[in-house]
């Protein structure tokens, strides 16, 4: 299997692709995001949400109507 390679400085290896953990954070103090980037020369891959806002759903209950 052919090793990654950065497209800024040419290193090879999945070694060298690593993630950082944002500066921003939530009011829990998780991080908002993860960024990914080669540890050579700093090249960013992706960022990827790590916390996410969730509304809790409640079940909808309907009732016939009686006459």
């Amino acid at each position: 299997m052919a090793e990654p390679k950065c497209p800024e400085c040419a290193v090879e290896g999945m070694s060298h692709i690593v993630s950082k953990e944002s500066e921003e954070r939530s009011k829990t103090k998780q991080p908002w995001f993860l960024v990914i980037h080669c540890d050579q020369c700093g090249h960013v891959y992706d960022a990827m949400a790590k916390h996410v806002f969730s509304m809790p759903v409640t079940p909808k209950l309907v009732l016939p109507k009686v006459d």
